[in-house]
């Protein structure tokens, strides 16, 4: 996993910090440390990333558009300041029913 890509003890805008690129999902770390990652992705309209099972939660933040997460075969459809807790142990996929950003932290106890 790469190196963290933003400064400790500066400030940053996230909504402003990536551009979305056609067709693609673009992730850049936030933290990166033994027992937590923190991500932020750009999702291009219609792409998918789908979870395998992992022991570990994921707390899912919008910052920025609209998008479906579906946990176990549930749906939940998510807008610019929702938040969820996709569980470890669990099947799970984040879909962009339009473009949109987000927080991902994982959470590895």
């Amino acid at each position: 996993m790469d190196q963290c890509e933003f400064e400790e003890s500066k400030k940053f805008n996230l909504a402003d910090a990536l551009e979305c690129i056609s067709n693609t999902i673009v992730v850049k770390n936030i933290m990166v440390e033994n027992n937590c990652v923190i991500q932020v992705f750009v999702f291009d309209y219609g792409k998918v990333q789908s979870y395998e099972k992992s022991p570990f939660s994921r707390f899912i933040h919008i910052i920025e558009g609209k998008a479906e997460v579906v946990i176990d075969d549930n749906s939940t459809f998510m807008q610019k300041g929702d938040s969820i807790i996709i569980p470890g142990h669990s099947n799970s996929s984040i879909e962009a029913n339009h473009k949109f950003k987000m927080i991902c932290t994982t959470i590895k106890i």
